[in-house]
C-alpha cells in the first residue's frame, strides 16, 4: 500500500507476527526489502501469546536480549513509522521464540530525493536542438 506518508508494510507480507516455520523467514523478508523513511510497519498477532519489543543494538537482538527496551507494542496491531534513517531491530520477550525466529532487523534508508523529470521539448524545440547539435562549427585543425 502507497500513500503520501509512505508505504504501509504488512510484517512478513500475509504472516501475522508470530515464530515462524523457519527461523530464517523475517532476515530473509526483510533482506527482500527496501525500507525508507516515512514508511509503516504493521504487526499484526495474537497479543496473549506475542507482543513487540524495539531493541537498540545487534548484540542485545543476536542475544534476544529483552532488559532494556526502547519501545514495547502490545495491541496485537501495532502501527510502527520507520521515522530516521539507521537500523531497527524488533523481537518478542515470550521466552523462546525470539530464539526461534522471531525478531526482525529493518535497515531504513533515507528518504530518497525524487529525480524531476526532464523538461518534456516540444517536436520544434527537439528540431532546433537536433540542428544546434547537428551543425555546430567543427574547430579547422
Amino acid at each position: 500500500m502507497e500513500s503520501k506518508e509512505g508505504r504501509y508494510l504488512l510484517l512478513g507480507d500475509f504472516n501475522e507476527w508470530r515464530v515462524p516455520e523457519e527461523s530464517d523467514f523475517y532476515s530473509k523478508w526483510s533482506e527482500e526489502k527496501q525500507f525508507h523513511v516515512g514508511d509503516n510497519l504493521l504487526f499484526y498477532y495474537n497479543d496473549q501469546v506475542d507482543d513487540v519489543l524495539e531493541i537498540s543494538s545487534d548484540l542485545e537482538f543476536k542475544s534476544c536480549d529483552t532488559t532494556s527496551p526502547v519501545a514495547v507494542h502490545n495491541d496485537g496491531q501495532d502501527l510502527i513509522r520507520l521515522t530516521k534513517p539507521g537500523i531497527r531491530y524488533f523481537i518478542t520477550s515470550k521466552i523462546g521464540h525470539c530464539e526461534a525466529g522471531l525478531k526482525l532487523r529493518v535497515v531504513v534508508r533515507p528518504l530518497s530525493k525524487s529525480v524531476p523529470k526532464k523538461m518534456q521539448l516540444s517536436p520544434f524545440d527537439r528540431l532546433i536542438k537536433w540542428l544546434h547539435e547537428s551543425f555546430r562549427p567543427h574547430p579547422h585543425h
